[in-house]
């Protein structure tokens, strides 16, 4: 079991996805984003979101809606059950896609955009590719990842800080000023 470390719903039990694979983005981590993030009625995008317990620990701490996607059918049932359970259905859209697929495909765009893809399997610098298009002019990018796999942003972020929590390191983005691009 997980809890919800902070905001309206602290301590709410977030149940787990049942495969043992599943990883977690630890408390310590998703209170320093809290604390870090203005969440106030941000549009959310939670990539590769497991139980959904980043995403529901923003929407604990303000966030207004929260867009969950994992390819994961067990992901996706685990995270339905923890919406139901919290009241959450009218705050939350749940797609189970590929979060690559996903990001080809999409027109909206988001305040934050939070991706905790799996350890180890080389996907985080693909989906780092595709996401800009997705981020609001302000919007913050969150990646969480091993300390052993480096990340390589595309050309239109910049990032804004880089925090170690033993062996996950979240990197904190955003987008460069466009004009900024064409001044040379």
């Amino acid at each position: 079991m997980l809890f919800i470390e902070s905001g309206i719903f602290k301590g709410s039990k977030i149940e787990t996805v049942p495969n043992f694979k599943t990883r977690y983005t630890p408390g310590i981590v998703r209170l320093a984003l809290v604390n870090m993030l203005d969440l106030n009625d941000k549009k959310v995008l939670d990539l590769c979101a497991g139980s959904g317990i980043a995403g529901l620990e923003f929407l604990s701490n303000g966030a207004g809606y929260v867009t969950f996607v994992d390819i994961s059918d067990r992901a996706i049932k685990t995270i339905s059950k923890n919406v139901k359970k919290l009241n959450l259905k009218e705050k939350v859209n749940l797609i189970k896609k590929d979060a690559r697929i996903f990001l080809k495909s999409i027109k909206e765009k988001y305040d934050i955009v939070f991706m905790d893809p799996p350890f180890g399997l080389g996907i985080v610098n693909e989906i780092l590719q595709l996401i800009c298009k997705s981020l609001e002019d302000d919007g913050i990018l969150i990646v969480e990842h091993s300390k052993r796999e480096k990340t390589t942003p595309p050309d239109c972020l910049e990032v804004l800080k880089i925090k170690n929590y033993g062996d996950v390191v979240i990197d904190l983005y955003k987008l460069k000023d466009i004009s900024q691009l064409f001044s040379h």
